[in-house]
């Protein structure tokens, strides 16, 4: 008799144990759900290029979500402290959110690879909406460091086809640049992101199409502008002029400056330690309350 029983439990455990890592394992991939940018034919430098989806539990009623780019000078990318943190903590705001993984000058790309990932990405994300629950309008990019630089030119070059081409309109509902690389004059430009964007030998007509501050539309979406004066490895000039000319043009935007200086004044993502704590919380209130 007890043999019988002990057989007949083990026999229920086994399917409990298949149901629940059924359930479990579904869950993880559906909210994390990892997607090759480029599936059919793709080169082998297209191969690089996904998208990581993050589906919050509760989503909030705005319909907004938002595709982040990493920084990492154009070269690498810093897939968790600006990318998977940054999205987990949207996530507990009801918004969802996807990391972008674009091609680099570590595999040897340079413009217009990256912003050709990044509008593949936002058709994705549109094409996909009603299954993710957001509003296909609403879809805005996030960049930190060279990546705040590629949300900078989705904004401005969304509607213009700037990947030479490929799509058509993919402006994004706004740009959350922090601590951005934006312009490519000598005098305030991190030459390295401009190196691995531009190639070594680039034309200067390339240098001033991508100086972000001297091709804004009138168009131009919605900026969320973020930067430390004490930044050691980007200018905090670069924020400084972008603001300028997006106050000269009439662009609505939201610019913080902090005086915040040495290692804190680059690369924290959402956990600083020093004056600029607290920013993710006023993108979260800001985003939420831009109307256009």
């Amino acid at each position: 008799m007890f043999s019988v029983f002990a057989a007949f439990f083990m026999l229920f455990m086994k399917k409990f144990l298949i149901l629940f890592l059924f359930s479990f394992t579904f869950f993880s991939v559906f909210s994390q759900q990892k997607i090759k940018l480029w599936q059919e034919n793709p080169t082998f430098k297209q191969k690089w290029s996904e998208l990581t989806v993050f589906l919050p539990e509760k989503l909030d009623n705005s319909g907004i979500s938002v595709i982040i780019c990493p920084g990492g000078s154009y070269v690498y990318l810093d897939m968790d402290n600006e990318g998977f943190a940054v999205a987990k903590y949207l996530n507990s705001k009801g918004i969802t959110a996807f990391v972008l993984k674009y091609r680099t000058a570590w595999q040897g790309n340079h413009h217009p690879a990256m912003i050709q990932d990044l509008q593949r990405a936002m058709q994705i994300v549109k094409e996909n909406a009603e299954i993710y629950k957001i509003d296909p309008e609403k879809i805005g990019v996030m960049g930190f460091s060279a990546g705040g630089h590629l949300a900078g030119t989705a904004a401005e070059y969304g509607g213009k086809d700037a990947a030479r081409h490929v799509f058509t309109t993919m402006k994004p509902y706004f740009a959350a640049m922090i601590y951005p690389v934006v312009s490519m004059e000598d005098s305030i430009c991190h030459k390295k992101s401009r190196k691995n964007l531009l190639g070594k030998k680039y034309l200067p007509e390339s240098a001033k199409m991508m100086s972000l501050e001297q091709n804004i539309p009138s168009d131009m979406p919605p900026i969320f502008l973020l930067h430390c004066t004490g930044d050691k490895t980007v200018d905090y000039r670069n924020s400084v002029v972008f603001d300028k000319a997006l106050t000269e043009k009439g662009i609505k935007h939201k610019f913080l400056l902090f005086d915040e200086t040495g290692h804190g004044g680059h690369g924290f993502g959402i956990q600083p330690n020093g004056k600029a704590t607290g920013w993710i919380e006023a993108f979260v209130d800001w985003v939420v309350s831009i109307q256009y």
